[in-house]
Protein backbone atom coordinates (compact mmCIF):
# COMPACT_ATOMS: atom_id res chain seq x y z
CA UNK A 1 0.00 0.00 0.00
CA UNK A 2 1.24 3.43 -1.13
CA UNK A 3 2.18 5.41 2.13
CA UNK A 4 2.51 9.52 1.85
CA UNK A 5 5.74 10.91 3.47
CA UNK A 6 5.29 13.27 6.74
CA UNK A 7 4.48 16.98 6.26
CA UNK A 8 5.94 19.78 8.30
CA UNK A 9 4.55 21.14 11.58
CA UNK A 10 1.91 23.94 11.14
CA UNK A 11 4.00 25.76 13.57
CA UNK A 12 6.91 25.75 11.74
CA UNK A 13 4.76 28.00 8.82
CA UNK A 14 5.87 31.20 10.16
CA UNK A 15 9.40 29.96 8.80
CA UNK A 16 8.06 29.97 5.37
CA UNK A 17 7.60 32.08 2.69
CA UNK A 18 3.80 32.83 1.01
CA UNK A 19 4.37 30.19 -1.52
CA UNK A 20 5.67 27.78 0.54
CA UNK A 21 2.56 28.06 2.69
CA UNK A 22 0.33 27.84 -0.24
CA UNK A 23 2.21 24.73 -1.08
CA UNK A 24 2.03 22.96 2.23
CA UNK A 25 -1.80 23.81 2.63
CA UNK A 26 -2.33 22.42 -0.38
CA UNK A 27 -0.29 19.18 0.56
CA UNK A 28 -2.13 18.65 3.52
CA UNK A 29 -5.51 18.77 1.95
CA UNK A 30 -4.33 16.11 -0.63
CA UNK A 31 -2.99 14.37 1.83
CA UNK A 32 -6.45 14.19 3.96
CA UNK A 33 -8.36 13.71 0.66
CA UNK A 34 -6.58 10.59 -0.10
CA UNK A 35 -6.68 9.42 3.60
CA UNK A 36 -10.49 9.42 2.83
CA UNK A 37 -10.49 7.82 -0.27
CA UNK A 38 -8.21 5.21 1.20
CA UNK A 39 -10.62 4.50 4.14
CA UNK A 40 -13.38 4.60 2.15
CA UNK A 41 -11.92 2.10 -0.50
CA UNK A 42 -11.26 -0.54 2.44
CA UNK A 43 -14.55 0.01 3.62
CA UNK A 44 -15.65 -0.83 0.37
CA UNK A 45 -13.02 -3.76 -0.33
CA UNK A 46 -14.92 -5.35 3.58
CA UNK A 47 -18.10 -4.86 2.32
CA UNK A 48 -17.59 -6.54 -1.20
CA UNK A 49 -15.67 -9.78 0.39
CA UNK A 50 -18.63 -10.08 2.91
CA UNK A 51 -20.88 -9.69 0.27
CA UNK A 52 -19.10 -12.17 -2.19
CA UNK A 53 -18.85 -14.95 0.85
CA UNK A 54 -22.91 -14.25 1.94
CA UNK A 55 -23.97 -14.41 -2.02
CA UNK A 56 -21.81 -17.74 -2.53
CA UNK A 57 -23.20 -19.41 0.26
CA UNK A 58 -26.66 -18.58 -0.48
CA UNK A 59 -25.91 -19.62 -3.66
CA UNK A 60 -24.87 -23.27 -2.62
CA UNK A 61 -27.74 -23.32 0.03
CA UNK A 62 -29.93 -22.62 -2.95
CA UNK A 63 -28.44 -25.71 -4.93
CA UNK A 64 -28.54 -27.83 -2.20
CA UNK A 65 -32.26 -26.97 -1.16
CA UNK A 66 -32.94 -27.64 -4.92
CA UNK A 67 -31.78 -31.10 -5.05
CA UNK A 68 -33.01 -31.92 -1.49
CA UNK A 69 -36.73 -30.75 -2.56
CA UNK A 70 -35.98 -33.00 -5.92
CA UNK A 71 -34.87 -36.10 -4.39
CA UNK A 72 -36.76 -39.64 -4.36
CA UNK A 73 -39.18 -40.10 -1.04
CA UNK A 74 -37.78 -41.17 2.35
CA UNK A 75 -37.65 -44.83 1.46
CA UNK A 76 -34.63 -46.92 1.47
CA UNK A 77 -32.51 -48.17 -1.71
CA UNK A 78 -33.13 -51.99 -0.48
CA UNK A 79 -36.75 -51.12 -0.43
CA UNK A 80 -36.75 -49.82 -3.57
CA UNK A 81 -34.81 -52.66 -4.87
CA UNK A 82 -36.82 -55.07 -3.62
CA UNK A 83 -40.19 -53.66 -4.94
CA UNK A 84 -38.49 -53.26 -8.15
CA UNK A 85 -37.20 -57.38 -8.07
CA UNK A 86 -41.16 -58.05 -7.15
CA UNK A 87 -42.35 -56.06 -10.18
CA UNK A 88 -39.96 -58.07 -12.49
CA UNK A 89 -40.71 -61.40 -11.53
CA UNK A 90 -44.52 -60.71 -12.30
CA UNK A 91 -43.51 -59.15 -15.70
CA UNK A 92 -44.26 -55.32 -14.72
CA UNK A 93 -40.95 -54.07 -16.33
CA UNK A 94 -42.19 -50.39 -16.34
CA UNK A 95 -42.45 -50.46 -12.29
CA UNK A 96 -39.72 -52.56 -12.27
CA UNK A 97 -37.22 -50.38 -14.02
CA UNK A 98 -38.79 -47.55 -12.15
CA UNK A 99 -37.84 -48.76 -9.39
CA UNK A 100 -34.71 -50.20 -9.85
CA UNK A 101 -33.69 -46.33 -10.99
CA UNK A 102 -34.75 -44.62 -7.90
CA UNK A 103 -32.98 -47.33 -6.02
CA UNK A 104 -29.95 -46.52 -8.10
CA UNK A 105 -30.76 -42.45 -7.14
CA UNK A 106 -29.95 -43.88 -3.65
CA UNK A 107 -27.29 -46.23 -4.00
CA UNK A 108 -25.44 -45.32 -7.31
CA UNK A 109 -22.71 -47.88 -6.81
CA UNK A 110 -24.72 -50.97 -5.90
CA UNK A 111 -23.75 -53.57 -8.43
CA UNK A 112 -26.42 -55.86 -7.95
CA UNK A 113 -28.77 -52.74 -8.82
CA UNK A 114 -27.16 -52.14 -11.50
CA UNK A 115 -27.16 -55.81 -12.54
CA UNK A 116 -30.49 -56.12 -12.45
CA UNK A 117 -31.49 -53.10 -13.72
CA UNK A 118 -29.35 -54.11 -16.65
CA UNK A 119 -31.71 -57.11 -17.10
CA UNK A 120 -35.12 -56.11 -16.48
CA UNK A 121 -34.17 -53.97 -19.40
CA UNK A 122 -32.97 -57.01 -21.87
CA UNK A 123 -36.30 -58.50 -20.94
CA UNK A 124 -38.23 -54.96 -21.67
CA UNK A 125 -36.61 -54.78 -24.76
CA UNK A 126 -35.94 -50.88 -24.04
CA UNK A 127 -32.15 -49.27 -24.45
CA UNK A 128 -30.26 -47.66 -22.05
CA UNK A 129 -28.80 -43.98 -21.81
CA UNK A 130 -25.51 -43.98 -23.31
CA UNK A 131 -22.82 -42.70 -21.08
CA UNK A 132 -19.72 -40.76 -22.48
CA UNK A 133 -16.76 -42.95 -21.00
CA UNK A 134 -15.20 -39.40 -19.63
CA UNK A 135 -18.81 -38.77 -17.77
CA UNK A 136 -18.68 -42.33 -16.45
CA UNK A 137 -17.15 -41.77 -13.15
CA UNK A 138 -19.95 -38.84 -12.06
CA UNK A 139 -22.17 -41.77 -12.06
CA UNK A 140 -20.31 -43.38 -9.18
CA UNK A 141 -21.71 -40.17 -6.91
CA UNK A 142 -25.00 -39.02 -6.45
CA UNK A 143 -26.16 -35.39 -7.50
CA UNK A 144 -27.00 -34.18 -4.11
CA UNK A 145 -23.11 -35.47 -3.12
CA UNK A 146 -21.75 -33.55 -6.07
CA UNK A 147 -24.04 -30.81 -4.98
CA UNK A 148 -22.48 -30.68 -1.35
CA UNK A 149 -19.00 -31.09 -2.40
CA UNK A 150 -18.82 -27.98 -5.03
CA UNK A 151 -20.82 -26.25 -2.31
CA UNK A 152 -18.16 -26.98 0.40
CA UNK A 153 -15.69 -26.36 -1.74
CA UNK A 154 -16.99 -23.24 -2.94
CA UNK A 155 -17.55 -21.89 0.71
CA UNK A 156 -13.78 -22.85 2.05
CA UNK A 157 -12.56 -21.23 -1.42
CA UNK A 158 -13.97 -18.37 -0.82
CA UNK A 159 -13.58 -17.59 3.02
CA UNK A 160 -9.81 -17.94 2.31
CA UNK A 161 -9.43 -16.02 -0.82
CA UNK A 162 -11.06 -13.08 0.88
CA UNK A 163 -9.96 -13.74 4.63
CA UNK A 164 -5.86 -14.00 3.08
CA UNK A 165 -4.67 -11.00 4.85
CA UNK A 166 -5.67 -12.49 8.59
CA UNK A 167 -3.55 -15.27 7.90
CA UNK A 168 0.01 -14.89 9.02
CA UNK A 169 2.36 -13.86 6.33
CA UNK A 170 4.35 -17.15 6.79
CA UNK A 171 1.27 -19.24 5.65
CA UNK A 172 -0.28 -17.61 3.03
CA UNK A 173 2.01 -19.58 0.49
CA UNK A 174 0.09 -22.74 2.21
CA UNK A 175 -3.17 -21.07 2.61
CA UNK A 176 -2.97 -20.03 -1.55
CA UNK A 177 -1.77 -23.30 -2.31
CA UNK A 178 -5.18 -24.83 -0.32
CA UNK A 179 -7.15 -22.03 -1.66
CA UNK A 180 -6.79 -23.06 -5.44
CA UNK A 181 -7.66 -26.64 -4.44
CA UNK A 182 -10.65 -25.76 -2.95
CA UNK A 183 -11.75 -23.50 -5.70
CA UNK A 184 -10.65 -26.30 -8.36
CA UNK A 185 -12.84 -28.70 -6.49
CA UNK A 186 -15.74 -26.67 -6.70
CA UNK A 187 -15.39 -25.75 -10.24
CA UNK A 188 -15.29 -29.41 -11.16
CA UNK A 189 -18.30 -30.12 -9.05
CA UNK A 190 -20.23 -27.62 -10.20
CA UNK A 191 -19.29 -28.62 -13.93
CA UNK A 192 -20.24 -31.96 -12.84
CA UNK A 193 -23.87 -30.84 -11.69
CA UNK A 194 -24.51 -29.14 -14.76
CA UNK A 195 -23.93 -31.93 -17.02
CA UNK A 196 -25.98 -34.44 -14.61
CA UNK A 197 -29.34 -31.74 -13.92
CA UNK A 198 -31.03 -32.99 -16.93
CA UNK A 199 -31.05 -35.89 -15.13
CA UNK A 200 -33.73 -34.86 -12.73
CA UNK A 201 -36.21 -34.55 -16.00
CA UNK A 202 -36.11 -38.23 -16.99
CA UNK A 203 -38.98 -40.07 -16.76
CA UNK A 204 -39.77 -44.15 -17.66
CA UNK A 205 -42.69 -45.03 -19.51
CA UNK A 206 -45.28 -47.25 -17.23
CA UNK A 207 -48.22 -48.29 -19.86
CA UNK A 208 -48.32 -51.17 -21.54
CA UNK A 209 -49.74 -49.08 -24.87
CA UNK A 210 -48.28 -45.76 -24.08
CA UNK A 211 -48.68 -43.34 -27.24
CA UNK A 212 -47.06 -40.32 -28.32
CA UNK A 213 -49.41 -37.85 -29.70
CA UNK A 214 -48.28 -35.18 -31.57
CA UNK A 215 -50.75 -32.72 -29.77
CA UNK A 216 -51.94 -32.80 -26.15
CA UNK A 217 -55.11 -34.20 -26.95
CA UNK A 218 -56.21 -37.58 -26.74
CA UNK A 219 -58.03 -37.26 -30.26
CA UNK A 220 -54.63 -35.81 -32.11
CA UNK A 221 -52.75 -37.99 -33.90
CA UNK A 222 -50.43 -40.89 -32.89
CA UNK A 223 -46.61 -40.01 -33.95
CA UNK A 224 -44.84 -43.14 -32.19
CA UNK A 225 -45.59 -46.43 -29.16
CA UNK A 226 -43.52 -46.56 -26.23
CA UNK A 227 -42.28 -49.80 -24.29
CA UNK A 228 -42.99 -50.12 -20.86
CA UNK A 229 -39.67 -48.88 -19.71
CA UNK A 230 -38.59 -46.97 -21.74
CA UNK A 231 -36.33 -44.10 -20.29
CA UNK A 232 -37.68 -40.65 -21.37
CA UNK A 233 -37.00 -36.93 -20.12
CA UNK A 234 -40.18 -35.11 -19.51
CA UNK A 235 -40.16 -31.66 -20.84
CA UNK A 236 -43.63 -29.54 -19.75
CA UNK A 237 -46.82 -30.18 -18.97
CA UNK A 238 -50.08 -29.31 -20.54
CA UNK A 239 -53.44 -30.80 -19.00
CA UNK A 240 -53.30 -34.62 -18.71
CA UNK A 241 -50.42 -34.66 -21.11
CA UNK A 242 -46.43 -34.24 -21.12
CA UNK A 243 -44.16 -33.81 -23.56
CA UNK A 244 -41.74 -35.96 -23.97
CA UNK A 245 -38.29 -36.64 -25.30
CA UNK A 246 -37.05 -40.40 -26.18
CA UNK A 247 -32.95 -41.16 -26.15
CA UNK A 248 -33.14 -40.94 -30.16
CA UNK A 249 -34.43 -37.39 -29.45
CA UNK A 250 -38.34 -38.38 -30.91
CA UNK A 251 -40.75 -36.00 -29.23
CA UNK A 252 -44.51 -36.40 -28.22
CA UNK A 253 -47.15 -35.87 -26.32
CA UNK A 254 -48.15 -38.64 -23.74
CA UNK A 255 -50.89 -38.92 -21.11
CA UNK A 256 -49.62 -38.44 -17.82
CA UNK A 257 -50.42 -41.73 -16.19
CA UNK A 258 -48.41 -43.42 -18.39
CA UNK A 259 -45.31 -41.95 -17.36
CA UNK A 260 -43.52 -41.04 -14.16
CA UNK A 261 -40.52 -38.99 -13.38
CA UNK A 262 -37.61 -41.24 -11.54
CA UNK A 263 -37.05 -38.37 -9.21
CA UNK A 264 -40.48 -37.17 -8.49
CA UNK A 265 -41.25 -33.27 -7.09
CA UNK A 266 -42.18 -32.85 -3.78
CA UNK A 267 -45.32 -33.05 -4.21
CA UNK A 268 -45.65 -36.23 -5.06
CA UNK A 269 -44.03 -38.45 -2.61
CA UNK A 270 -45.44 -41.64 -4.15
CA UNK A 271 -42.43 -43.90 -4.07
CA UNK A 272 -43.50 -46.30 -7.16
Amino acid sequence: MRTLPPLPRLTVMKHLSPWEQKKLIAARRHRCRYLRQLRLAKVLAWSAKHAMIIAASAGCLFVCTTLQAAEPPAVSAPALFNEANAAQRAGHFGPAILGYERARVLAPQDRDIARNLRVAREKAGVPAPAVPAWQRPLQAFSLDGLAVLASISLLLFTLLAFGMLLIPATLRRLARGVAATFGVTALLGASAVALRWPELDRAVIQGSHAIARIAPAAASGAAFELKPGDLVTTRREHGDFVLIRTLDQRSGWVARVEVERIIPPAANPSPM
